[in-house]
């Protein structure tokens, strides 16, 4: 009986886990995927596109919008993604280390660099955004 108690649990086990690996990884992919799509459309300078990479009711959409109005049109960058780690959920919001770098083609005096944040989304509609960052480090790489 202890025999087949243990069979059991451990079958319980692998598949919670499978179940867990398999919704990170769906977690991931969605991630990745928003996070390449706003570089597209930053680098596109495609405001609307790029809006609708963040999530609506961020503390940082409004201020996004204005910095983005105001660096479009003076500057034409190359974004470069390096890595993205998914970290994890908490509650509503997931977590993910994003390293990327932007490069000047064009435009006023800029200091090309890679950031390395964190970023943190939530979900809007089913879909997820991105809802704020944290730069971590930047490494000014023109100099």
């Amino acid at each position: 009986m202890i025999k087949y108690t243990i069979i059991a649990l451990l079958l319980f086990v692998g598949i919670s886990l499978t179940v867990v690996f398999s919704q990170d990884e769906n977690i991931t992919a969605e991630l990745n995927a928003l996070v390449d799509e706003n570089l597209r459309a930053t680098q596109a300078e495609d405001m609307d596109a790029m809006l609708l990479t963040l999530h609506s009711d961020s503390p940082a959409y409004q201020q996004t919008k204005q910095m983005s109005e105001v660096l479009f049109p003076q500057y034409d960058l190359i974004y470069e993604k390096l890595i993205f780690r998914f970290i994890g959920l908490d509650g509503d919001y997931a977590l993910g280390r994003f390293k990327f770098c932007a490069t000047k083609i064009a435009g006023a005096e800029f200091q090309d660099n890679c950031l390395d944040t964190i970023h943190v989304f939530k979900q809007e509609n089913g879909n997820w955004k991105i809802w704020s960052m944290a730069t971590l480090e930047i490494e000014f790489t023109n100099q």
